[in-house]
């Protein structure tokens, strides 16, 4: 459009455009008449149609879903309006309202649903996906390398449970029919643990020793305590930083 307004009001010397709509439709024979020279003057004043603003909307949202999904950042409806208002700003496109059945229509066209998220990681596990694997292989073979010199009663698996601290969104936008669902979190255990209990359990499936609770307490300091230390209430050892660790 700016093509066939530029060469239709092009100017002589004198000031007066130097070619007719006759030379104008030779130029350009897929123009039905001159008044759509009058339209593309008007779309390129508005900075295009509402149908071109409308599409430039419609990729800016999609691109940026596609950004944050490969952060595993969750997204909701809410995420798509606000990106469409923003966008339709840039366009100037003032009428547009992001309305539900706009978000529906998108959703519907690019095959975005919303889903459960199945794989919590951070941002560090996104950023060196390949490393984090080598090092679960390499583990996983040392393992099993060496626990067979050991009987199940001489092997020891402990870990710690615990309740959520940092809530997150188990659902998000994202496309249909992929398989494995991420999303970020500042903190896997922010999402577990509040306190941690932690028990050590022999590979035969018996529980090994005293069982320990951390607690956080409001100054910061963690405090352990053993299973009957628990029970009784009774405080079984002082506060020991390598206990949060």
């Amino acid at each position: 459009m700016q093509e066939v307004v530029d060469f239709a009001d092009e100017k002589n010397k004198n000031g007066k455009r130097r070619r007719s709509w006759k030379t104008v439709h030779h130029m350009y024979k897929s123009l039905p008449d001159q008044t759509y020279v009058r339209r593309f003057r008007k779309y390129l004043q508005r900075h295009g149609t509402k149908r071109q603003k409308t599409n430039n909307i419609d990729e800016v949202v999609f691109k940026t879903i596609l950004e944050a999904r490969e952060q595993a950042l969750p997204l909701h409806d809410n995420d798509l309006q606000r990106w469409a208002l923003k966008a339709a700003k840039e366009v100037h496109l003032e009428d547009f309202h992001a309305s539900h059945g706009w978000m529906n229509n998108f959703k519907a066209r690019h095959h975005v649903v919303s889903r459960r998220i199945t794989n919590v990681v951070t941002r560090h596990e996104i950023e060196n996906p390949d490393a984090i694997l080598k090092a679960e292989t390499d583990f996983r073979e040392s393992f099993f390398k060496i626990s067979s010199h050991y009987s199940p009663s001489q092997t020891f698996n402990t870990d710690q449970v615990g309740v959520e601290k940092e809530l997150y969104s188990k659902r998000t936008l994202t496309m249909e029919g992929e398989k494995k669902v991420f999303g970020t979190v500042r903190s896997k255990n922010a999402t577990t643990h509040s306190y941690t209990l932690q028990p050590t359990i022999s590979l035969e499936g018996k529980l090994v020793g005293p069982m320990y609770l951390c607690l956080q307490e409001p100054k910061g300091r963690w405090a352990t305590w053993s299973k009957k230390a628990f029970l009784n209430q009774r405080m079984w050892l002082s506060p020991a930083p390598a206990a949060a660790n």
